[in-house]
């Protein structure tokens, strides 16, 4: 279902939400995904990412998921049922760009629309395949919805849960969970979030960094990009009051275990920390910015201050 601005009615700052999902973009042309990692993509898809949308409270948005249409007949009939009330599937085997979900918004039409006009805006958030968002995620999005033309929204805090099942806070600056505010064309389709970098999105409009409870769930598994806690331990009962996950972790967890999961885990940080400094100057830098509350970072073409130190370290050793 589309939104139309909060009081529901067509005004000039009604906007349409969709959230969007790349579960098998064809990233490498000519290389159709091997079904063994379709099924093992489609777990946590399932226990993480679909469960938590399904339990999303008071916001119309409508769900589109993209994937590689070179898959098994069965893997395909799964999704469709999987789809059935929940999400839209986009089905293509082009070469992964922005413009293939901007195509399906512009030749969506959500539920009740038909012979209705388009919603001057537009918002559009992105959503891993392996991860989830709070219950409340797509209604706070649409709370912080001001009709700025290339707005990003995010919410910087978050939770890892990781191979062990273990739950760990985690402050992200930028995050995979960005929505882009845009007005709708009549003679181009949708840029959509995914045409900018989320690491880097301060170089395509400026970021409103919204001060909250954690908002999504990052799943630390063995086939994903991010690999590694960086975050901090804490308990689980964040997750459980937050979330609707089928996916396993550890639910129940005692105040003696909890503590000395916590100090092992400070031990394991100091070494991440040691070998990969990086991670100290994102973890100051998000700190820095959450201590300020809710706040918007204009457009700025810097680049983020980890990336910045890096480049100066390596023009301090060229100069020896």
């Amino acid at each position: 279902m589309p939104a139309r601005g909060s009081s529901g009615t067509e005004t000039s700052e009604a906007f349409e939400h969709y959230l969007l999902t790349r579960f098998s973009a064809a990233f490498v042309p000519g290389v159709p995904p091997q079904e063994d990692w379709l099924r093992y993509r489609l777990g946590f898809f399932v226990d993480a990412c679909w469960s938590s949308v399904r339990s999303q409270q008071d916001a119309d948005f409508t769900w589109l998921v993209l994937f590689d249409d070179r898959c098994s007949d069965d893997f395909r009939a799964d999704v469709e049922t999987l789809a059935e009330g929940t999400f839209t599937p986009v089905w293509s085997s082009e070469q992964w760009n922005p413009s293939i979900f901007g195509r399906a918004i512009a030749e969506a039409r959500p539920a009740g629309a038909v012979g209705a006009a388009a919603a001057p805006w537009l918002l559009t958030t992105r959503l891993d395949s392996d991860d989830a968002i709070a219950r409340d995620f797509m209604a706070s999005v649409q709370r912080e919805f001001t009709p700025t033309e290339g707005l990003f929204v995010d919410f910087p805090r978050g939770i890892q849960i990781d191979r062990s099942g273990a739950t760990y806070l985690y402050d992200q600056l930028s995050s995979p969970f960005l929505t882009l505010v845009e007005r709708r064309r009549t003679d181009a389709a949708p840029s959509t979030v995914y045409a900018a970098r989320h690491a880097r999105a301060r170089q395509w409009g400026p970021v409103r960094e919204v001060s909250a409870p954690p908002m999504w769930v990052q799943v630390i598994h063995g086939s994903n990009l991010l690999n590694m806690t960086v975050g901090a331990r804490v308990s689980p009962r964040v997750v459980n009051e937050r979330f609707d996950l089928e996916l396993v972790y550890d639910r129940d967890m005692s105040v003696p275990k909890l503590l000395w999961q916590k100090a092992a885990h400070r031990f394991r940080l100091a070494r991440v920390w040691a070998q990969h400094p990086g991670e100290v100057t994102k973890w100051a830098e998000a700190r820095y910015w959450r201590v300020r509350g809710t706040h918007v970072r204009p457009r700025s073409d810097a680049p983020p201050l980890t990336d910045a130190l890096k480049a100066r370290a390596a023009r301090l050793r060229r100069r020896r």
